[in-house]
């Protein structure tokens, strides 16, 4: 009986030892392409963008409107507010989590895509998707990527791409300019 214990043990303790990589493999850890600007250099980017935009979509037949950026919680987190005041007001939250820097998107489809950094350059960033919350079904439409493109202080622009059915639409540009205090 003993040495059916032992030899049981050694077993568990074997296939334990074996299912070790396997686990690391299953991390959430994201590649992230960098120049030589970090995470941190971008969010401070971010921050600097402070105050009202005039946002214009050429081609899109949308109007021009206003986004607002502002930085909440103390530094730790910008908010950007597109459509402010209409039903299809549109905020998305950017902040470092540890040495990552991710956005949370809270659309007018009524759900919410988590995205992270996936490329960081010196004037952009490229925001991908991490997971999207109330999305249940995979067929609804859903903000999947997002770039900021920094001009100079006073210009820049974004693109974003909705995913339906697992496809990426044509980008949205937004060319934005700030405007005067």
């Amino acid at each position: 009986m003993i040495k059916k214990n032992k030899a049981m043990q050694r077993l568990i303790l074997l296939m334990l030892i074996s299912a070790i990589p396997l686990i690391a493999g299953c991390s959430t850890t994201r590649t992230v392409t960098t120049g030589s600007s970090t995470a941190g250099d971008l969010y401070s980017v971010f921050r600097s963008l402070e105050g009202n935009w005039q946002s214009a979509s050429p081609g899109s037949g949308m109007p021009p409107s206003t986004v607002n950026y502002r930085t909440i919680a103390n530094g730790s987190a910008v908010v950007e507010t597109v459509f402010a005041g209409t039903p299809h007001e549109m905020i998305s939250v950017i902040y470092l989590d540890g040495d990552q820097l991710r956005m949370t998107h809270y659309c007018a489809a009524r759900n919410q895509p988590h995205l992270y950094a996936k490329m960081i350059a010196d004037d952009s960033v490229l925001f991908v998707t991490d997971y999207v919350s109330n999305h249940d079904d995979p067929a609804e439409v859903y903000m999947g990527e997002a770039r900021w493109t920094f001009s100079d202080k006073d210009n820049l622009t974004t693109n974003w791409w909705s995913f339906q059915d697992g496809k990426s639409g044509e980008p949205m540009v937004f060319n934005m300019t700030r405007l005067p205090d």
